[in-house]
């Protein structure tokens, strides 16, 4: 029993907490503990809700923040998600996790729409939908639920703070800002096979026969009513409080219609995709992480090569689909 602390401070999630946090430190980023918003709970009273980490680091002109949410798990844990395969059908790509803010500055991220988005030929992870959580025989979702959660109603206040800083800052006049929701667990990450039934989750024999592990996800978020609601009222009210006269001069965005832009944010953007990263104990998966990122944010050679054979190829396909 003189032992039984460990599983105490361990159950904790501080010690676990405060690895990652080394672990972006290490990466080269300034971190933040706990991340607080204020939002109506289910019986309308305002209250203080948060996540655990808030981490920042720059790249080649892009500010990029990471939001993090630990899950850590005592005992030997497995989270099940359903496939995605039809989310390229909607306005969402491999690094559509990065949610690049560049509506009020000159400079833009290429990398969030086609055919730029595929300059890294891998992506990190497939696309999910919804999860579970299983421990021994017992099954949890709402420890996933309540995780992406907390990341999304925080999320339209970290992209007021962007646009705020593009409008308002001169120092940010040129700044892209990248926001990264994340959901850290040192859980085993597994999504069920394409196409799988339920006859054959009960004749399997293994979970690899049913599903395959992966050290990334990428959760395809999609607001409901009440998210969409406090996203559009954050927004039309930030933009009511801003020189309009500034705005117009300083839009660089797919519209100039300020409600059209608004409601696409509070839609499609608020956040669009949440990553889901499996901690391993010797952290490999944060340096994956950081190697995708620093390759689309820092101007070295290779991408530019990767931009100009994207390019090539692009215009290719559509010379051959012009002769049909």
């Amino acid at each position: 029993m003189e032992n039984g602390w460990k599983k105490f401070l361990l159950k904790s999630g501080l010690p676990f907490e405060y690895e990652v946090k080394e672990c972006f430190a290490k990466s080269d980023c300034t971190v933040w503990d706990e991340y607080y918003y204020l939002k109506e709970d289910e019986n309308n009273v305002e209250k203080e809700f948060s996540y655990d980490l808030d981490a920042n680091t720059w790249r080649d002109g892009c500010s990029i923040d990471f939001m993090v949410e630990c899950k850590y798990k005592t005992e030997p844990t497995k989270w099940f998600f359903t496939p995605d395969p039809y989310a390229y059908q909607q306005e969402v790509n491999r690094n559509s996790f990065l949610h690049p803010m560049d509506h009020f500055t000159k400079q833009k991220f290429l990398f969030n729409n086609p055919p730029f988005d595929k300059v890294v030929e891998e992506p990190l992870g497939p696309f999910c939908l919804k999860g579970i959580e299983i421990l021994k025989n017992d099954g949890v979702e709402v420890n996933i639920t309540r995780a992406i959660s907390q990341l999304s109603y925080a999320f339209v206040d970290k992209i007021i703070s962007a646009m705020d800083s593009q409008l308002n800052i001169e120092s940010f006049f040129e700044t892209v800002f990248l926001h990264v929701p994340i959901i850290i667990t040192n859980a085993e990450l597994h999504l069920l096979k394409t196409n799988v039934t339920t006859k054959e989750i009960e004749d399997s024999k293994s979970i690899e026969e049913i599903s395959t592990k992966h050290n990334f996800l990428f959760y395809n978020n999609k607001p409901g009513g009440h998210l969409h609601d406090y996203n559009r009222s954050k927004l039309v009210g930030f933009f009511a409080s801003q020189d309009q006269e500034k705005i117009k001069t300083r839009i660089n965005s797919f519209t100039t219609d300020l409600n059209h832009l608004v409601e696409v944010i509070s839609t499609n953007y608020c956040p669009s995709v949440i990553c889901i990263m499996h901690h391993d104990e010797l952290h490999q998966n944060y340096k994956t992480l950081f190697d995708y990122i620093d390759f689309l944010t820092f101007h070295t050679e290779s991408l530019q090569q990767r931009i100009k054979q994207v390019k090539a190829d692009a215009d290719q396909k559509f010379r051959e689909f012009g002769e049909i």
